[in-house]
């Protein structure tokens, strides 16, 4: 790599030190020292070993995009005059100057020890001025000693017992942003005003909101007519445009955030509540703000023709997807009783085509039941089960769906700006590692270049109602590209779908805000429409990113509580199904809480294992028993570690081998 304004790579000095002869391996994890050579070149400071810089010079493009303090994956050469060179890789995740970890006790000292288990090195001596006890979770910042690491406590969160903790860990540990600055809460209250000039009144309609019983905001409404040459439906949005206007402190806040994080005690929301419960919800028999999309379907469920338009509204009733789905089935209650006919039922009836539309296009539907927390009032776990999949949730997906590939289409017809949600074909290599896994369980893939999402469907239905009808599906997951918000569109794979944006969470997701003020612009709605000197770009990069971050709490939150939730139960046996194997052991989901562990190879004590990759098992030397991919197993649940995170399991099946007596002569 080099820097912009050389032309070539230019030698270094010969003053500098060599690494007198000292090898480095081919591929090498390493930190950007903030300091510079006397070449101006960019030194680096390997991860493991030496903390001085070393004369290692990066020599191809991307030296403009690295910065002081990043960790990088570098592939290094040595050269004939005693210098290395590199090439970047790839990028780490920058290594965090703080980190959330416990306090321990150990022969009379406290130390810090990291709830990071990549980091379970990094033990280190507690400041002994710190006003902490053994227990404590706390905020922590490392400070590099010449051969330690000291930890300066920087906040103390609360106890490790405390259940309010286990989603504070995730949000320090990713860095989520989740406390407003004193100047975006003060414009938030400021923006209480609600305009009908320019709005079309649908205070008429008979709009419903259908959520989870622990939504907090509900940012859309649904409805659905049928006429004589197919069906009239319509996705009303809240206006969040009207509120969060472009360069304001909570535009740049909403920026920042990308999105809200769901946790099962907490949300931290992209906007203040002010909004994203109050003005910004669409709460029942209140005028609200809205940003409501026409459509007009024909009698296959083809999308014929749309129509955006900015509105007031009202939402008859707030439902649940429980309560619409016992309704639709027969047993309605109080609230859902009187719309059953005139609401209901129609949203039903044109979801059935919406569902045939996307069957014939091929779409692919995993089947991956997501673990619901239960909690009580104090926030201690009472249960952990997968959350029930009803049509009611498949129902407000379509309608979603279609209102977002509205967007797309207006857009591009009006040549506007937009930021689609974009999904790549899968990687060659992926789906080569794919068709050998699924092989393995008995399944079949085609070999041809051209993958389609319906090859996958195919195998998704072949798996339905097996016992490896949930791997399969998480395989299938794991083959997947990464979906990403990006101004130039190349469709969506998973959605078969060419044309797709983000239109309908304004609440909780910039993008959204971004494809709502384009829209506006593109169809003159208002003065609060999208700036000419947006950087789409920068923005897509962004909130791809903070999508990322908040998936990657999220989960960790999830797991965590599963961990807490299985922590009294060491001792216990439980059925699971093989979701991983290793050279350094079995990854086993547990039936019902969802929970991952890890059965390592010293714990199968009945044989000496060898790993065989190509058929994803291990298989013993002598008793030949094998551990398969996908095969069902009875554990014990070992050891839970609720800081880092981890289980540890041992089969029912392992005895320790009787080692044959050796008799002196």
């Amino acid at each position: 790599m080099k820097h912009k304004h050389r032309q070539k790579t230019r030698k270094p000095k010969r003053k500098r030190e060599t690494l007198s002869g000292k090898s480095l391996p081919p591929v090498l994890l390493v930190d950007v020292s903030p300091e510079l050579s006397e070449d101006g070149e960019i030194l680096l400071t390997t991860v493991e070993g030496s903390e001085q810089p070393l004369p290692i010079f990066l020599t191809d493009k991307g030296t403009a995009r690295v910065k002081a303090g990043e960790r990088l994956l570098i592939r290094v050469k040595l050269q004939k005059d005693g210098y290395y060179t590199a090439r970047l890789i790839k990028k780490m995740a920058e290594k965090p100057s703080t980190l959330i970890g416990a306090v321990i006790k150990s022969q009379g000292d406290l130390y810090f020890q990291p709830s990071d288990r990549r980091r379970q090195e990094d033990i280190s001596f507690i400041d002994p001025k710190s006003d902490v006890k053994e227990g404590d979770l706390v905020l922590a910042e490392l400070s590099r000693q010449l051969r330690s690491k000291k930890a300066k406590v920087l906040k103390i969160l609360g106890t490790l017992e405390d259940p309010r903790t286990i989603s504070l860990i995730s949000i320090y540990q990713e860095g989520i942003p989740h406390e407003f600055p004193e100047e975006v809460l003060k414009e938030a209250e400021q923006v209480r005003s609600l305009s009908l000039q320019g709005r079309e009144d649908l205070r008429s309609i008979p709009f419903v909101t259908i959520d989870g019983e622990d939504a907090r905001d509900f940012d859309d409404a649904v409805w659905a007519q049928k006429e004589e040459e197919g069906w009239h439906l319509m996705v009303a949005i809240a206006d969040v445009s009207h509120y969060v206007k472009p360069y304001g402190a909570l535009d740049k806040e909403a920026y920042l955030r990308g999105n809200s994080v769901y946790f099962p005690d907490r949300v931290v929301p992209m906007l203040p509540e002010v909004l994203s419960n109050d003005l910004c919800s669409l709460r029942p028999k209140e005028d609200k703000a809205c940003f409501a999309v026409h459509l007009w379907l024909d009698k296959k469920g083809r999308l014929k023709r749309h129509q955006f338009v900015r509105g007031i509204m009202q939402s008859v009733e707030r439902l649940t997807y429980s309560q619409v789905q016992k309704a639709i089935d027969g047993n309605p209650d109080a609230q859902t009783a009187p719309l059953l006919k005139s609401v209901i039922k129609p949203l039903y009836d044109a979801y059935a085509l919406l569902k045939e539309a996307r069957e014939f296009r091929g779409t692919l539907d995993l089947e991956i039941p997501e673990k619901q927390v239960i909690l009580d009032v104090e926030g201690h776990i009472q249960d952990i089960h997968p959350r029930p999949r009803l049509d009611s949730h498949r129902l407000i997906e379509e309608f979603m769906i279609l209102a977002n590939v509205a967007a797309a289409q207006q857009l591009e017809t009006l040549r506007a700006p937009c930021i689609y949600r974009v999904h790549d074909v899968p990687d060659p290599a992926k789906i080569f590692i794919f068709r050998e896994l699924v092989e393995g369980l008995g399944f079949s893939f085609p070999k041809s270049q051209a993958i389609t999402p319906r090859a996958f469907l195919h195998l998704l239905k072949a798996a339905h109602g097996t016992p490896h009808q949930e791997l399969i599906s998480q395989l299938t997951l794991r083959t997947q590209a990464q979906a990403l918000y990006h101004p130039e569109n190349i469709g969506h794979f998973g959605l078969s779908l060419k044309k797709y944006s983000h239109f309908t969470s304004p609440i909780r997701r910039y993008a959204d805000i971004i494809v709502h003020r384009s829209l506006i612009a593109a169809l003159k709605l208002g003065d609060d429409g999208l700036p000419k000197d947006t950087d789409l770009s920068a923005i897509g990069e962004q909130v791809s990113f903070t999508e990322r971050r908040a998936a990657a709490a999220e989960r960790a939150a999830i797991e965590r509580y599963v961990t807490v939730y299985l922590k009294d139960k060491v001792g216990e046996t439980f059925e699971g199904r093989i979701s991983g194997v290793t050279s350094f052991g079995l990854f086993v989901t547990l039936e019902h809480s969802g929970a991952d562990g890890l059965i390592s190879m010293g714990s199968l004590q009945d044989d000496f294992y060898h790993y065989e990759e190509r058929k994803h098992r291990l298989i013993g030397r002598r008793r030949r028993r094998t551990y398969t991919l996908g095969d069902p197993i009875t554990v014990i649940l070992k050891e839970v570690d609720t800081l880092t995170n981890s289980i540890s399991l041992v089969p029912v099946e392992s005895r320790p081998l009787k080692r044959k007596k050796r008799f002196s002569k």
